[in-house]
């Protein structure tokens, strides 16, 4: 079986400006003309042969008792990591549109109090777009003359409309803009509110998820997210907003060639669906019997527990931008995997009699779709760890050692007293590294400092004179 890779292009930001203002302008189908033109304008690239790339972990500056810590100022950056694959890679004939906007959920929004149907405008005149059921909740971008019908976001770039009488509305109405009504509405005959939608998979009995499903050709056969553990949170967390990493793979097992119009990241909440891919042009595209390979970051700016998974909409662009899983067309290649997204940071830690300052801390995980999602690792592993602390004072200040303390074990990172060794006034400094726990068992893993010479400081362990805890714990299992 061929494996290939697909690879990025830079986002097209005036056609998805021009297909936000076309679709206020004129509804659905200045969605399809803006797409179209979208579509014909990408370049195709031509295959070409590279190396097998192989998963590496590579901390910014390799530690060492000499090490000098870097300010945040000098923005400091991991490198990125190829997706493995076993076998040679090839560039696609793939050319995949930008990633959609993210709009952020704002304070006002509405809540489905029945299953309703989406339309085009404001009225049963309007074409029906799709339907969402009791419970879900969207960003209102606008209301009717009348006061009867709310315009929502809906996915990433579309409006759409649903009926006042079936919204609980979480804002003032009079500060929610009027929208004036597509000038001419698509006869559709339906005035009752939807209680079921044509699906190709049914929503668990929780909904935090979607039940898996396969089309005859398209299959699933990886999906990850690279997390962060906090302390005080048992799931993966991320902050409103912050970029995190997914790897996703997908097969075809048939003879031809499949097309797709979407292919990303699903999740219960909104925006619910990420799109990675999002076209219909002859590149994008599974061809035969080959399996693809995405590693890319996406954003989530509206808060709570996301549940995310992989899916793909086997239709065209216009179709699978105006619906979502679960639909027609739109399969859901992976289970579940929840993710934290958090409005605010961890709040600073300042243990009495240190004049640094944690600010943040946490320890990486990759966590894989069918096996549950926990700060786990084997014997040995290389543990990849986040460090942030700050100077609020005057004046600088020297450390005699910096790191991670798992009771009973110590990781220095940095273990001197010279000028190297200190945190300079109102500075804060972010450090990355890995740490390897030789026995099995459950550890509580906490940021600490050591403010002594480097000598007390390298013979000495928490809870000792000079040592300070910058954090929270964070609980992990050793295997």
């Amino acid at each position: 079986m061929t494996i290939r890779q697909l690879r990025e292009i830079p986002p097209k930001t005036a056609l998805v400006t021009a297909l936000i203002v076309g679709l206020a302008a004129g509804g659905v189908t200045a969605i399809r003309y803006a797409l179209n033109e979208f579509n014909s304008a990408a370049p195709q690239p031509a295959a070409a042969a590279l190396p097998a790339p192989t998963p590496t972990a590579t901390a910014d500056v390799a530690a060492s008792a000499t090490a000098e810590p870097t300010a945040a100022a000098a923005s400091v950056v991991d490198a990125e990591t190829p997706v493995p694959t076993p076998a040679a890679v090839q560039i696609a004939d793939h050319t995949p549109a930008p990633s959609a906007d993210h709009l952020p959920l704002g304070d006002s929004t509405l809540e489905l109090t029945d299953g309703v149907y989406l339309r085009a405008g404001p009225g049963t005149e309007y074409a029906i777009l799709g339907s969402e059921p009791t419970g879900y909740i969207a960003p209102v971008t606008g209301q009717s003359a009348d006061g009867q019908w709310y315009q929502i976001a809906y996915g990433t770039r579309n409006r759409v409309w649903v009926s006042a009488l079936w919204s609980s509305l979480r804002a003032n109405a009079a500060d929610i803009p009027i929208v004036e009504a597509p000038a001419t509405p698509i006869s559709e005959a339906s005035a009752t509110p939807a209680t079921t939608a044509t699906m190709a998979a049914d929503p668990t009995a929780t909904s935090a998820a979607l039940t898996t499903a396969s089309s005859s050709s398209i299959s699933g056969k990886t999906f990850s997210v690279e997390t962060q553990f906090v302390p005080g949170i048992t799931e993966p967390r991320f902050l409103v907003g912050d970029p995190f990493y997914v790897n996703m793979r997908i097969a075809n097992s048939s003879s031809s060639d499949v097309s797709f119009g979407a292919w990303g990241v699903h999740t219960n909440l909104y925006p619910n669906f990420l799109y990675v891919f999002n076209g219909d042009r002859a590149a994008d595209k599974i061809g035969a019997n080959t399996e693809y390979s995405w590693r890319d970051s996406v954003s989530i700016l509206n808060a709570g527990v996301h549940h995310l998974q992989m899916g793909i909409c086997l239709d065209d662009a216009a179709n699978c931008l105006a619906s979502k899983a679960p639909g027609t067309n739109w399969f859901i290649l992976s289970e579940a995997i929840p993710v934290t997204i958090s409005e605010s940071r961890l709040s600073p830690v300042t243990p009495d009699g240190s004049p640094i300052t944690g600010t943040y801390f946490s320890a990486e995980k990759i966590c894989t779709s069918g096996s549950a999602c926990a700060a786990s690792y084997a014997v040995n592993e290389s543990i990849w760890v986040n460090l942030k602390i700050h100077n609020p004072g005057g004046s600088d200040q020297k450390f005699g050692a910096w790191g991670v303390y798992a009771n009973p074990h110590i990781f220095r990172f940095f273990n001197g007293d010279g000028d190297a060794d200190k945190v300079a006034a109102g500075t804060e400094y972010v450090w990355r590294d890995h740490i390897e726990i030789s026995a099995a068992g459950t550890y509580d893993l906490r940021m600490v400092i050591c403010l002594g010479t480097s000598t007390d400081c390298g013979t000495t362990t928490p809870p000792a004179a000079n040592w300070y805890y910058l954090s929270d714990t964070i609980p992990i299992t050793v295997n």
